[in-house]
C-alpha cells in the first residue's frame, strides 16, 4: 500500500507539510543499489519475481498561508500499457486524489518545484485533456534547474529513456516554466539547492522555519536503504559527484539537525541522521508532530 496522507502532516515552524503520494512503481533492485551485493541490499528490500523494489513515489506539499507549493509530481498516468506492466506502475492513490483529500484543486497549487526531470518526479507536471497533453495545475509557475532542462531537451543515448518530453514540453510553450540559474529562495524559507551527480542538473529543496530545516533530497538519497555513502544508483549519471555531494549534505545534516526526507521510500520516508564513528545512521522520526 502507498503511504496515506492523513499520517503525515507536520507542522513544521510557520508551514503546514504534507507527504502526499503518487502510488508507487518497481524498478531494477541491482539498478537501485548499483555495486552493492544483492545479498547486502536484500537485507533492506524485498525483489519481486523480476527483481525489481517497490518504490514509494512522495511528493510534498508545503503550506505557508498564502501559497501552496508542490516538491515534484510523481509518475501520473500518461503511459502506455507496456511501460505500465515494465514499471509496475501501482496507482492506488494518486497525487490528485490525495490533494483532493486536502481540500485542494489542482487550480490551488501556486509553484511547482521539479527535482529534476525524469519521468517519475515530473510525470504529473501534465495530464491528458482528450487527445491534448495540458498543464496538471494551470495556474502553477513550474522551477527546474537550467543544467537539467538543458540536458532533458537534448538527452543522449544512456539518459533518454528517463525524460518524456511530454511531461515539459507544453509548459514551455505556455511560458510557464522557469528556469533556475543558481540556488535561490523561491519563497522565504524555501531555497532550491543544486545537488548534482544524479543529473547534472538535480537540486534539491531546503525548507527552513522557526530554527527547524528539512531537506527534500529527491534521487540524492532515494529511499533510507541508501544512507551509506557508497551505496549509490547506477541510474546515476556522475556517481563520483553524488558522493562528494552526499558527504557535503550529510555534515551539513548532522550538524544543523535537518529532518531528511526520502522521496522514494514506501515505509520510512523521513528521519534524521546521525554519524557514529564514520557511519551515518538514520534516527526513528514519527512523522506526526
Amino acid at each position: 500500500m502507498s503511504l496515506v496522507m492523513e499520517e503525515f502532516f507536520l507542522k513544521f515552524g510557520k508551514f503546514d507539510l504534507h507527504l502526499v503520494s503518487d502510488g508507487n512503481f518497481w524498478l531494477d533492485g541491482g539498478a537501485m543499489f548499483g555495486v552493492v551485493p544483492r545479498i547486502l541490499w536484500e537485507k533492506k528490500t524485498t525483489a519481486d519475481e523480476k527483481n525489481r523494489i517497490r518504490l514509494g513515489l512522495n511528493c510534498l506539499l508545503v503550506r505557508t498561508g498564502s501559497h501552496n507549493v508542490l516538491i515534484d509530481t510523481g509518475c501520473g498516468e500518461k503511459y502506455t500499457e507496456k511501460e505500465v506492466r515494465i514499471y509496475r506502475i501501482e496507482h492506488d492513490v494518486t497525487l490528485q486524489g490525495q490533494l483532493a483529500r486536502l481540500g485542494l484543486t489542482t487550480s490551488d497549487i501556486d509553484i511547482v518545484l521539479n527535482t529534476h526531470f525524469h519521468f517519475d518526479h515530473c510525470g504529473g507536471n501534465t495530464c491528458c485533456d482528450g487527445n491534448l497533453i495540458v498543464p496538471t495545475f494551470p495556474k502553477a509557475e513550474y522551477v527546474v534547474r537550467a543544467e537539467e532542462y538543458e540536458d532533458a531537451s537534448v538527452p543522449n543515448e544512456r539518459s533518454a529513456a528517463s525524460y518524456y518530453e511530454h511531461n515539459w514540453a507544453v509548459l514551455r510553450q505556455r511560458h510557464m516554466l522557469r528556469l533556475a540559474e543558481e540556488d535561490e529562495e523561491i519563497l522565504p524559507g524555501i531555497r532550491l539547492l543544486h545537488t548534482p551527480g544524479h543529473t547534472r542538473g538535480h537540486q534539491s529543496v531546503l525548507i527552513e522555519s522557526e530554527g527547524r530545516s528539512l531537506l527534500f533530497m529527491a534521487d540524492l538519497c532515494p529511499t533510507s536503504a541508501h544512507i551509506p555513502l557508497p551505496w549509490i544508483m547506477a541510474y546515476d549519471l556522475y556517481p563520483m559527484t553524488t558522493l562528494e555531494v552526499r558527504k557535503d549534505i550529510y555534515q551539513r545534516a548532522v550538524a544543523g539537525n535537518w529532518l531528511l526526507l526520502f522521496e522514494h521510500d514506501p515505509h520510512q520516508p523521513a528521519g534524521y541522521l546521525q554519524e557514529a564513528e564514520g557511519k551515518y545512521l538514520l534516527a526513528p522520526f514519527a512523522w506526526q508532530d
